[in-house]
């Protein structure tokens, strides 16, 4: 099985609150931070996942 990646901005209140429950469950999965003051979620690398 893959391991699930959780893109998000690390301090975000929305990435914690699934990083949370994805501990919980004991999921396994990668944090694949996006820097949203410098605009990362607007690059065509991540727009494209």
């Amino acid at each position: 099985m893959a391991t699930l990646k959780l893109y998000g901005a690390k301090m975000a209140t929305c990435t914690r609150r699934v990083a949370t429950v994805l501990h919980k469950l004991q999921v396994p999965f990668k944090l694949v931070e996006v820097n949203l003051r410098k605009g990362e979620q607007k690059t065509p690398e991540y727009l494209k996942n």
